[in-house]
């Protein structure tokens, strides 16, 4: 039986990994920080199994600079295979280990592998007496100098597994001049036998009371679970146009005086407070609703009960956490996507409603109110799609390397 160390957890990517490879036979760890309270495995199973082989480490604890180098070694000795993502596998590159398989998530590909991987000690000491929102501060500074081996993690590993994406990522990460092979495969990043039958017993009684009333007042659920981004620039990547949603969804509203329909969205992102404003503007308070931030196993008993879920509206991504969370559902998506940066990888694409301005994302909610039965085809048949591509066939792909 091999052994295998999955390095990292951003957005509790690996724990689904994890629990997919020891379900194969293969005695799979995973060693994480916790970055976040809704990216740890309680956030993502009903039971505590997984508490024989999840640990948390404290590596990084007091900084990526001033890691246990020496307890990186001996706690990651001994493993046959390593999977990688994220600042946890740039600490096991410092400590020497070459990562066979690493995971792009995003922001460590585009932004922390592309800081400068040192910074003069003038320059640092220059940053924490001179305020200037042009010069990048000194946490930014220190986390350069992570950024030389986050970039070795990545440019050293024998593959990287991505999925196709667009024009703008691909360049980001044909930037960093990888040595490894780079394919076009998902990170399967949900486990989904936890959620093929949802015990509502397990769940919070106030969350089920409200989704209760909710679907008692509404018979068209339309739920965006993502995050709020489109006032607030941070940098070409982050923004979701999450205001294009609110708007067409207004449009809708004003169009079908006493409609049916509801948005549910969650208190998550940095633009809440915009988003709510906007929808005051707009006067279609009565038609929205506002859940907090929650774990994943609460998360996808909200997504089970919504008719129709959405994605982002800025840039194209093909599988991502809300669109993915939704097809595993059975529920179709209202998304931006542009065929064409995926017809050379998947042939067949799932079905969505596409759509990214807001007069597009109106006719899309009219057509899923309107058509009951092609919203549920669309989402027997995007289950069917993602189980194959996003989980059966990524998870078939790592295995073949495990075993080269």
């Amino acid at each position: 039986m091999k052994r295998i160390a999955l390095v990292g957890n951003m957005n509790n990517n690996f724990f689904a990994i994890t629990r997919y490879l020891r379900d194969k036979g293969y005695d799979a760890h995973l060693f994480y920080r916790l970055a976040m309270p809704h990216f740890q495995p309680v956030a993502d199973s009903y039971g505590n199994d997984y508490e024989l082989f999840c640990h948390q480490v404290n590596w990084l604890d007091n900084s990526f600079h001033n890691a246990n180098i020496g307890e990186v070694k001996k706690v990651l000795n001994g493993f046959d295979f390593y999977i990688g993502q994220g600042e946890e596998a740039a600490v096991a590159y410092k400590a020497g280990f070459n990562i066979n398989v690493y995971y792009p998530y995003g922001s460590d590909v585009y932004k922390y592998a592309q800081l400068p991987q040192e910074y003069a000690l003038k320059s640092k000491i220059k940053s924490l007496v001179v305020g200037d929102a042009d010069r990048p501060s000194y946490s930014q500074m220190k986390e350069g100098t992570m950024a030389k081996y986050l970039k070795g993690a990545i440019v050293n590993a024998r593959y990287i597994f991505a999925d196709a994406t667009n024009d703008e990522f691909e360049a980001q990460l044909n930037s960093l001049q990888y040595k490894g092979i780079y394919k076009k495969v998902p990170m399967p990043f949900i486990y989904y036998p936890e959620y093929e039958r949802i015990d509502k017993s397990q769940l919070s009684e106030s969350l089920v009371a409200i989704i209760d009333k909710l679907k008692s007042k509404h018979d068209f659920v339309l739920l965006y679970h993502g995050r709020q981004e489109w006032a607030t620039y941070h940098n070409q990547f982050t923004g979701k146009n999450t205001h294009h949603l609110i708007q067409g969804f207004a449009s809708y509203v004003k169009q079908k005086q006493n409609t049916p329909a509801c948005l549910v969205m969650l208190e998550y992102g940095t633009d809440v407070e915009q988003s709510k404003e906007l929808i005051k503007e707009l006067e279609i308070e009565q038609y929205v609703y506002w859940l907090p931030k929650m774990y994943r196993k609460e998360l996808m008993y909200v997504v089970q009960q919504a008719d129709v879920c959405c994605g982002e509206f800025a840039h194209s991504f093909l599988t991502f956490g809300t669109v993915v969370e939704a097809m595993l559902m059975k529920k179709p998506v209202i998304t931006h996507r542009v065929d064409s940066y995926y017809t050379s990888t998947y042939p067949v694409l799932y079905p969505c409603y596409n759509a990214r301005e807001s007069e597009e994302i109106k006719l899309a909610i009219s057509r899923a109110v309107a058509n009951v039965e092609e919203r549920l085809k669309m989402g027997n048949e995007a289950y069917v799609w993602v189980k194959k591509n996003f989980i059966e066939n990524p998870l078939q792909e790592l295995l073949n390397i495990i075993e080269a």
